[in-house]
């Protein structure tokens, strides 16, 4: 009966050494996916509201994207190409939908840089963009997600 205590009390005793002993390896794990401060590249692809396809808006932004880290808080910014159809851009942040932020816009090449800040690299980034094309006398409002391709991150600057 004591051999059987034994071999119980043993397993319970090695049970809790390992967890005590793997606690500090995925303390440290979670703490290093943290990003250190700096600039960083970052592909995405622009996917469709709906599924997983990729849209047409997709040809109307400029890859990779510029991540800026500082402090913990992450700001991301994306070029679009053909500016003047693309009328408005928002995203989706921290359940709200917020306006982006223009950085620099060249009316000779039709294009724009505008910021926005992000909660994390795992979630598409939900954005609602409305679209002009005057010309063809085309007006309408799309709901599309920017996917992030966190393995593609460099660093460019620290």
């Amino acid at each position: 009966m004591y051999k059987r205590y034994s071999v119980i009390i043993l397993s319970l005793l090695m049970v809790s050494l390992f967890v005590i002993g793997i606690t500090p390896i995925n303390t440290i794990q979670a703490a290093s996916s943290k990003l250190a401060n700096g600039t960083y590249t970052l592909k995405y692809d622009v996917l469709k509201a709906e599924n997983n396809s990729v849209s047409m808006a997709n040809d109307y932004f400029e890859k990779p994207a510029k991540l800026y880290v500082k402090n913990g808080k992450m700001t991301m910014q994306v070029q679009l190409n053909h500016s003047e159809w693309t009328t408005q851009f928002k995203v989706k942040y921290k359940g709200k939908i917020v306006d982006t932020k223009v950085i620099q816009s060249n009316s000779k090449k039709d294009t724009r840089i505008v910021q926005f800040p992000i909660a994390d690299l795992k979630n598409p980034i939900v954005s609602k963009i409305h679209v002009t094309v005057s010309s063809y006398n085309y007006d309408h409002d799309y709901t599309i997600r920017l996917a992030l391709d966190s393995k593609s991150l460099k660093a460019i600057k620290k």
